[in-house]
């Protein structure tokens, strides 16, 4: 009888104990809609057409992200996409809201991010800081100024998010990078422009703890 207690004593304890967030050797997969706001004023193309700025435009696809947490705090996150598709508008001058240009990109990134809550929090927020590589392709010349390709770009990402965790498995989130994303035009009348993009990168979605 002393030993039934005790086995009911200890079941009680442990389903008592909170379940932890992220445990080392968790992978997280997560999915929501993303989208790529690129800053201002991406280029000055004075020289090609007189007081003449380029602006990236905006665009939104899905967005993945894979997290491998080292331990409860650690984790090694990848994003990746769908293809975003970027019109360059011409801002100023003799084509004032003409489309410039057109470009597919991919932006893959890895980031190590920090999770400062105790694994007892449903509210996880983090921090991370990784390395970004985007390639552009499919790049349609509107203007007819001879553009031929974009030189891809590696820079720096800075990011943030939360999540909240609905249960043992699913989880809902939030997430947001800054990326340093610097180009140059190749070919045409504005070769050699450079172009800098900058995004603010947004996501919203839910994702699932293995």
């Amino acid at each position: 009888m002393k030993l039934l207690k005790t086995l009911l004593a200890s079941a009680v304890a442990v389903s008592a104990m909170p379940a932890l967030a992220y445990e080392a050797g968790d992978i997280i997969v997560k999915a929501g809609y993303i989208n790529v706001m690129p800053k201002d004023n991406n280029a000055d193309a004075s020289a090609v057409v007189p007081d003449t700025d380029l602006d990236v435009q905006n665009d939104a696809g899905l967005g993945l992200t894979g997290i491998y947490m080292f331990t409860p705090n650690i984790g090694l996150e990848v994003l990746a996409a769908t293809p975003f598709e970027h019109e360059v508008e011409a801002d100023g001058g003799a084509l004032d809201g003409a489309t410039i240009a057109t470009t597919k990109h991919l932006p893959p990134t890895v980031s190590v991010q920090y999770y400062p809550m105790g694994a007892d929090s449903k509210i996880q927020p983090y921090v991370g800081l990784g390395i970004n590589h985007t390639f552009f392709f499919d790049e349609d010349d509107d203007a007819g100024i001879g553009t031929s390709s974009l030189k891809p770009s590696w820079g720096l990402s800075y990011s943030a998010g939360v999540d909240y965790l609905v249960d043992e498995h699913w989880l809902a989130n939030v997430a947001l990078w800054k990326m340093d994303i610097d180009t140059e035009i190749r070919g045409g009348a504005a070769d050699g422009l450079e172009v800098e993009i900058d995004p603010l990168v947004v996501m919203v979605g839910a994702g699932y703890k293995f």
